[in-house]
């Protein structure tokens, strides 16, 4: 189990995030910081093969740009998922998949893969 809160950072600012739900299989996390809200989810799931999601949502309002009056709700989710077979590979094989692709997820590669880079 993870601790509570659990701490992200955004923008260089570490944010603190309250549990706000647990169950057998999924925890959700959640701050309201100002009217931007940070939501992150942990989930896992069983079957025929085995599936870890961390997900990260963040919710805010920015201008409406045909009605700058108005406000829209501007969300976006990072998520990162972990998909393995019952058998046959261990944590550890999982561990160190995830551990290349987040070494290769850099800042940079990141914002190539924003603009639309392949």
């Amino acid at each position: 189990m993870f601790a509570d809160p659990v701490s992200v950072t955004y923008a260089t600012v570490a944010k603190s995030l309250a549990s706000s739900g647990r169950g057998l299989d999924s925890s959700a996390y959640y701050l309201n910081d100002a009217g931007v809200v940070y939501t992150l989810t942990l989930q896992h799931q069983e079957g025929k093969r085995n599936r870890c999601v961390a997900r990260l949502r963040r919710d805010s309002f920015a201008a409406d740009p045909l009605v700058p009056a108005q406000n829209l709700l501007a969300s976006m989710t990072a998520s990162f998922t972990l998909d393995m077979p019952t058998t046959g590979l261990t944590a550890t094989d999982g561990q160190n998949l995830g551990n290349a692709l987040v070494a290769f997820l850099s800042s940079a590669n990141l914002l190539k893969m924003l603009n639309r880079e392949t």
